[in-house]
């Protein structure tokens, strides 16, 4: 009988099996409700708001299609004027607190 308990506790430990891996974190990088808001005035031209569900400071940064930073600034809320902007599609780079996200935006 005792056997038969040996035999059974090996069978089930090989094919048990575990894992001693880290939790991964449950936070994204994502910014919660990040969005562009495009305006085109005839006084200002054509510009964008960079807005999110938290009115913190962002970095944000334009880069083109051959990935060069083309132009770089600090908001909270401010307009970004697109006029000295060529036309063409730009990814851009929003940081804000320790989140990133990126926009794929076309200025035409």
């Amino acid at each position: 009988m005792k056997t038969i308990y040996l035999l059974l506790l090996v069978s089930i430990s090989t094919f048990a099996t575990v894992k001693n891996e880290e939790p991964k974190p449950t936070t994204s990088s994502a910014i919660s409700g990040l969005k562009i808001v495009t305006y085109d005035s005839a006084k200002n031209g054509k510009h964008i708001y960079i807005v999110s569900d938290n009115y913190t400071k962002k970095k944000i940064t334009f880069y083109n299609a051959n990935g060069d930073k083309v132009f770089s600034t600090k908001t909270t809320g401010s307009a970004i004027y697109l006029s000295k902007f060529q036309k063409g599609t730009y990814t851009i780079k929003i940081e804000e607190g320790k989140q990133q996200d990126s926009k794929q935006y076309t200025i035409q």
